[in-house]
């Protein structure tokens, strides 16, 4: 879900929550949305590529500019 259609989600109150975690392929972090249905789909590049954040600060800011008043953070230790 690309950033537009993250906006149109969130407004339609198809999206619930934002939650950033550590990326499995990669050096960075994540964005993940939780849908009103249970499901979860990950914030991508408008190409559909996965989107990286190298920083934490920078993933928790998209999530606020998208309109999420808090982001939740997951982490595996």
């Amino acid at each position: 879900m690309d950033h537009d259609q993250a906006i149109k989600a969130l407004s339609a109150g198809d999206l619930v929550e934002a939650v950033v975690k550590p990326a499995e392929d990669a050096n960075g972090w994540v964005l993940v949305f939780a849908t009103s249905a249970g499901e979860q789909v990950l914030y991508t590049a408008p190409t559909g590529t996965e989107k990286i954040f190298h920083t934490l600060d920078h993933a928790t800011d998209i999530a606020r500019e998208l309109g999420f008043q808090s982001i939740r953070v997951e982490e595996s230790f």
